[in-house]
């Protein structure tokens, strides 16, 4: 159950902190006092959408913090643990924290949780029923829910649009390898022309620079054989070379040393140089005998070079993007044999997803027309108690036969999507011997209002979640149908903590706890309020809404008897 829920610097509310009792919880108020903000401010710690706006004016934050407490054995308590909350000595407290700037973070025990995980821990926690929420029965496609709600179908429910899911992302991953098989195919003929070409040359990105360096040589072969005949002659060959002229200075140096041995290092330094300049030399008579010209490798490494250029021109301007390239097209070529067995196992899981979605559809189905009767059944005995004697009630599980329909079922295929096979849609015929027509299109918002409440109370019978909120759900009834409404929330307040927002007395009267929304000026601002009845605030607060502004002795003690 919600057991506290405190609010700071909330819209209108400066500090309000409010204890609620395990079964029915009664706010009253005028209209714009600020009952819709209490709701605005648990929804908030529920998950529900906040701005900015909500701080309250001057504070930099407003805060909103909900206090719920579990017995032992109480089934959420698993279903929280499986979300990855943990309870702290049967307790969780749930807090939103909006700031002036906009940001807002949501706790959970004092540890910080994104808002997706909040939805869903509020979602499990209460059932917050505000005050238009009634028009939803007008919306077809929330019908089911409804519906498997009540038939404990939701399970079921979701597996069947967790499949379609699958399902569809199968199909997705098909249709995209399909795809690209059929960009591959029609590219195969130009890939494999041009994947051809670049294999053909085998181009490396270094060797256009080598062979521009090879083909100088060649065609200046005259040129270098000259310059290294003449090269040895000045080192070795010719009278007066540059040997000749170091043996002598070697042969002075031994002169020199047969004397004074301090000049030893250098002799042997220059005894080194004059056997290097004897290997250079035999080095250049190797290179100039090497030396030859030949017109057929030339005209090989320029054709060579002319390809590779005509490549490199075709291919992104350079040999190493056209490597690249040829790369890349065999990639692709080895992706298009691959994807043909991709593809047949693609088609297969689509097959697979299929069947899957055609069985949980099947099981769905099953529930809700084994569930319909029962429902409509139900409805149609609590709406008795409700003022609606000769209201006839029933659900219809309408589907449309499909030649291509995705699923299989009862010898006949159908249209099938996340919701199901069909689809589930309410009619009513409100007075005895009408035609039964669409609740959407025919019922008023009394008639809508009271539906609304047996569905909440039927659901809720199947359902954990402890805490049942509805806000002026009273709408558009009159004061003996109040009073039917009033003893159904009493009713359902013995399985369920339900906090009501109401302007009907039938109704106030019947709270186990009452709470009273006011506004005031404090310090020249008007601020929100929330104050605690005992039973004689109470009476005088049912008077109130009996009466209107002036209450008379007689609505007193008419608010005496209802609340006795």
């Amino acid at each position: 159950m919600l057991a506290r829920l405190y609010i700071k610097d909330f819209a209108l509310i400066e500090e309000v902190a409010i204890e609620f009792g395990p079964d029915l919880n009664i706010i009253t108020g005028e209209t714009g006092a600020g009952k819709s903000i209490l709701l605005g401010a648990l929804n908030s710690i529920l998950g529900g959408p906040v701005s900015a706006d909500l701080v309250r004016s001057g504070a930099a934050r407003c805060t909103v913090e909900g206090l719920f407490e579990f017995a032992t054995e109480d089934p959420t308590c698993q279903r929280l643990e499986t979300l990855g909350t943990s309870l702290d000595d049967g307790q969780l407290v749930l807090r939103r924290e909006i700031h002036a700037s906009g940001r807002s973070r949501a706790l959970a025990n004092g540890l910080s949780l994104p808002l997706k995980k909040l939805k869903e821990i509020g979602s499990i926690l209460v059932d917050l029923h505000g005050q238009h929420e009634h028009q939803s029965l007008l919306d077809v496609e929330l019908h089911a829910a409804y519906l498997d709600g009540f038939g404990g179908l939701l399970p079921q429910a979701r597996k069947v649009e967790q499949s379609y899911r699958c399902y569809k992302e199968a199909e997705r991953s098909l249709q995209q390898l399909r795809q690209e098989h059929n960009t591959l195919r029609q590219e195969e003929e130009l890939r494999r022309f041009q994947l051809e070409e670049i294999r053909s040359l085998d181009p490396d990105p270094r060797e256009e620079r080598q062979l521009e360096s090879k083909l100088k040589i060649l065609e200046s072969v005259e040129v270098l054989t000259a310059a290294a005949g003449e090269l040895y002659e000045d080192l070795y060959q010719a009278e007066g070379s540059i040997l000749d002229q170091l043996g002598r200075a070697r042969r002075r140096f031994d002169r020199i040393i047969a004397i004074d041995p301090a000049l030893a290092e250098q002799a042997t330094s220059l005894g080194e140089l004059i056997y290097g300049l004897e290997d250079l030399a035999a080095s250049l008579r190797d290179y100039e005998q090497k030396l030859e010209s030949d017109p057929d490798e030339i005209e090989q490494v320029r054709s060579r070079l002319d390809s590779l250029r005509r490549l490199k021109k075709k291919y992104g301007g350079s040999l190493e993007k056209a490597v690249n390239l040829g790369r890349d097209l065999e990639q692709k070529e080895d992706r298009s044999g691959a994807l043909t067995g991709e593809i047949l196992r693609s088609e297969a899981q689509l097959e697979t997803s299929r069947q899957k979605f055609t069985q949980a559809c099947q099981e769905l189905s099953g529930g809700r027309a084994l569930t319909t009767l029962s429902l409509s059944r139900a409805v149609r005995e609590r709406l008795r108690d409700l003022g609606m004697p000769q209201t006839d009630f029933e659900v219809r599980l309408p589907r449309v036969e499909d030649p291509c329909g995705l699923v299989e079922y009862e010898g006949a295929k159908w249209q099938a999507d996340e919701r199901g096979l069909e689809t589930v849609e309410f009619y009513l015929a409100a007075n005895a011997g009408e035609q039964m027509r669409p609740l959407a299109r025919i019922a008023s918002g009394g008639e809508i209002s009271r539906i609304m409440l047996v569905l909440k109370e039927l659901i809720a019978e199947k359902d954990t979640v402890s805490t049942l909120v509805f806000d002026e759900i009273d709408a558009g009834i009159s004061g003996r149908i109040a009073a039917a409404i009033g003893k159904k929330l009493q009713d359902l307040s013995a399985s369920h903590q339900a906090i009501v927002i109401t302007h009907l007395p039938q109704i106030a009267s019947r709270g186990h706890l009452h709470f009273s929304v006011r506004k005031r000026l404090h310090q020249g601002r008007t601020i929100t309020q929330v104050y605690t009845l005992d039973e004689t605030e109470r009476a005088e607060e049912i008077a109130h809404l009996l009466g209107g502004e002036t209450i008379s002795d007689t609505a007193r003690r008419h608010a005496q008897d209802m609340l006795r």
